[in-house]
C-alpha cells in the first residue's frame, strides 16, 4: 500500500514573506493590478480614474481578448496576486468571463469594488470561485455625505444592501478608508459601522491628482493639524523606547527618484494598456499593445530604476523622506516637475517625524522659497 502523508500547511504571513524574499533574490515581479475599466456607477469627488468614466473614453479601453492574452502572459512569468480594480469592475460588461478565466490560471484574485453592486446573483457566483479578498470603498456611512461625495441619488441604500449581503456570504472582505475634510468627524462612526461587520478598521489620508491633471480632488485633504490629530487618536504616544535609533528613519537618502517600492515586484496596468511600476507613476510607461508583458516590464523598470535627481530640489538630501507621501507622477501634476517638492507633503512628513522623535525638526523647504499655491 502507498504511504499516505499529508501536506505540511503554512501561515500565509509566512507563506507571503518567503515569495517576496524570493522575488527580491530573483528579481521578479509576484503582483499586478489591472484595472479592467474606467466605468463607474458613482462619481466620486476625490476619484483620480474619474475623469475618463465618460462614454467618449470607453472604446480606448482593452478588449476582452487583450485582457485575456495579459492574463496568460501573467500567469508565464509568474505572477501571484492579481488585483482587478477599475472604475468599478462589476461595471466591465464580461467581468465574470475575465475573472473566472484568471481565477483557473490560479491567481489569488483581490477585488476593489465601491459595494454598491452588490447582488444575490453576484454573490453567489463569486461564492463558487472565492477571490482571496475583496476591498470595499467605505468612506461614509451617513446618507446625506455618502451621496454628496458619490453624486448620485441612491447610492447609500445600494451601498447598504451590498454590505448586508458580503456580511451573510462568507466571502473574505475588508474595508478601505480615506480621511478627509468632509468626513473627518465621521470617522468614529465609520469605524464603528466597519467593526460591527467583524472587520478591522483602519484608514489613509493620502489623496492624489485626477488622471487628466485636475487637481480638485486635493481640495478634500486633512490640514497638517489635522492629521496629527488623527494620528493620535489612531496609533496613541509613540513610545521612544520602541525606536531605539530615530537616526534610522532620519539618515540621508540616496539620489533616486524613486525611493518606494516602484520598479521591485508590482506592476499596474491601466485600462488602456499602458504598464507602469504603480498606481500612480505614470513618468514611465509602455503600452502592451505596443510590448509584451515582459519587454514592458524591463522597459518600465530600467528606466524608472535609472532616475536621479538632477536639480538641486530639496527632496534629493530631506532628512524626512521616510515619512513623505510624494511621488514624481504627482509632483509634475502639482507642482510642475517630478523633482520639486510637494509643500504639502513636505509639512506633514516634518510633522510625522516630529512626533517620532519627539523634538522640533528643520523644515525640508526651510532657505527655499515655499510654494503656497499649486499649479491650476
Amino acid at each position: 500500500m502507498f504511504e499516505t502523508r499529508s501536506i505540511p500547511k503554512i501561515e500565509y504571513k509566512d507563506f507571503s514573506l518567503k515569495l517576496h524574499e524570493r522575488a527580491e533574490q530573483l528579481d521578479r515581479v509576484v503582483k499586478a493590478q489591472l484595472e479592467l475599466t474606467y466605468r463607474c456607477n458613482l462619481h466620486c469627488v476625490h476619484c483620480y480614474t474619474d475623469p475618463y468614466n465618460a462614454k467618449e473614453f470607453f472604446p480606448r479601453e482593452l478588449s476582452f481578448k487583450e485582457i485575456l492574452r495579459l492574463i496568460d502572459e501573467m500567469h508565464n512569468i509568474g505572477i501571484i496576486w492579481l488585483n482587478l480594480t477599475g472604475g468599478e469592475i462589476f461595471m466591465h460588461p464580461r467581468f465574470f468571463d475575465i475573472y473566472e478565466y484568471a481565477y483557473h490560471k490560479g491567481f489569488l484574485l483581490m477585488l476593489y469594488s465601491n459595494g454598491t453592486l452588490f447582488t444575490k446573483a453576484i454573490i453567489e457566483r463569486l461564492k463558487r470561485l472565492p477571490p482571496f479578498s475583496i476591498d470595499v470603498s467605505c468612506h461614509s456611512i451617513l446618507e446625506d455625505s455618502f451621496e454628496k461625495f458619490t453624486q448620485v441619488p441612491g447610492s447609500f441604500r445600494a451601498f447598504m444592501r451590498g454590505m448586508d449581503l458580503l456580511k451573510h456570504s462568507g466571502l473574505p472582505f475588508c474595508f478601505k478608508t480615506t480621511a478627509m475634510k468632509w468626513n473627518k468627524e465621521e470617522l468614529p462612526q465609520i469605524k464603528r459601522f466597519i467593526e460591527s461587520l467583524g472587520q478591522k478598521f483602519s484608514f489613509s489620508t493620502a489623496l492624489s491628482p485626477r488622471l487628466n491633471g485636475d487637481l480638485s480632488s486635493l481640495d478634500h485633504r486633512l490640514s497638517t493639524e489635522e492629521i496629527n490629530a488623527l494620528d493620535d487618536d489612531r496609533y496613541g504616544t509613540v513610545d521612544a523606547a520602541s525606536c531605539t535609533d530615530p537616526s534610522d528613519w532620519l539618515s540621508s537618502p540616496s539620489d533616486r527618484l524613486f525611493r518606494c517600492g516602484c520598479a521591485t515586484n508590482t506592476i499596474h496596468i491601466n485600462a488602456w494598456g499602458e504598464l507602469g511600476t504603480c498606481t500612480l507613476q505614470y513618468e514611465h510607461r509602455a503600452s502592451l499593445r505596443d510590448y509584451s508583458l515582459e519587454d514592458a516590464i524591463d522597459k518600465v523598470f530600467h528606466a524608472v530604476r535609472a532616475r536621479r535627481y538632477q536639480s538641486d530640489s530639496p527632496c534629493r538630501a530631506c532628512h524626512v523622506r521616510r515619512f513623505c507621501e510624494k511621488k514624481p507622477s504627482e509632483a509634475h501634476w502639482e507642482c510642475g516637475s517630478a523633482e520639486a517638492p510637494i509643500p504639502y507633503n513636505c509639512d506633514v512628513a516634518l510633522a510625522r517625524a516630529e512626533r517620532l522623535v519627539r523634538q522640533p525638526l528643520l523644515h525640508p523647504l526651510r532657505g527655499t522659497q515655499r510654494q503656497e499655491t499649486r499649479r491650476q
